[in-house]
């Protein structure tokens, strides 16, 4: 059984890493997944790692932030398949905890919420009339733990609490076009080990995450098996929100 067979995804943000695996795990499970990035070299070893295994993929280069780049992206995915049923956004960056607030000058600030929350607005606006008019569809963004939003430094938190706050608002007035918007709360990574073929994440809480672990979140979340469930934050953390172990632990 393909989990989303024949959707067509538009994957946002996902050079390498949870991006990069996620496209490939939604490409197994039969996808047609259009690949957006800044950098084409990235882009271009996703594809072609798809395209060997069988599955489609093509990729666009684009900056999210910049409203004309995803208007650009979205009539180009409309031209080529005619509908977007799945927007995934993994755009981000700026984790940088040992940064200061007395170290967030206005250009930094400025950076961190245009890259993050900017380009989700750009995103959500594009996509709802077409998933509107195509009866519905499913929007997953990464955001982060509560204990990584702390963790991180102040342009940081904010970017990503900027994510969680328009998520939820947007969850409750996409809701009559049977539009779902979810979040799925990364949690901290040490260091990703990049991957360009996608396995079962290992079961034991006591370890380091893998890019894995947060695709097959995203999995559910884009999948019909999630189609009563919007305007939530799932944690993918290891248990550290809840307790379980310290942030650092294992990383």
């Amino acid at each position: 059984m393909f989990r989303l067979k024949d959707k067509v995804v538009l994957l946002v943000g996902v050079a390498e890493g949870m991006g990069r695996a996620t496209a490939i795990l939604f490409a197994q499970e039969g996808a047609k997944v259009v690949l957006v990035a800044r950098r084409k070299d990235h882009l271009r070893e996703t594809v072609e790692a798809i395209q060997g295994m069988g599955g489609e993929a093509i990729d666009m280069v684009g900056d999210a932030s910049v409203k004309e780049d995803v208007e650009k992206i979205v009539s180009e995915t409309i031209n080529l398949y005619g509908r977007v049923d799945v927007l995934y956004c993994g755009v981000g960056g700026y984790f940088e905890h040992t940064r200061k607030f007395s170290d967030v000058d206005d250009t930094y600030w400025r950076d961190a919420i245009t890259n993050t929350a900017d380009s989700i607005f750009n995103l959500a606006h594009a996509v709802h009339p077409v998933m509107t008019d195509n009866g519905g569809g499913s929007i997953v963004c990464i955001a982060a733990s509560f204990s990584v939003r702390q963790d991180g430094n102040a342009a940081y938190g904010a970017a990503k609490g900027a994510v969680i706050g328009m998520a939820q608002n947007l969850a409750k007035e996409f809701f009559p076009n049977n539009i779902r918007f979810n979040l799925i709360g990364a949690g901290q990574f040490g260091k990703y080990i990049d991957v360009l073929e996608v396995n079962t994440p290992s079961p034991k809480l006591s370890r380091t995450g893998c890019p894995e672990d947060i695709a097959y979140a995203a999995l559910y979340l884009a999948s019909d098996e999630s189609s009563w469930v919007t305007g939530q934050i799932l944690a993918v953390d290891g248990g550290v929100d809840v307790g379980g172990r310290a942030i650092w632990q294992f990383e």
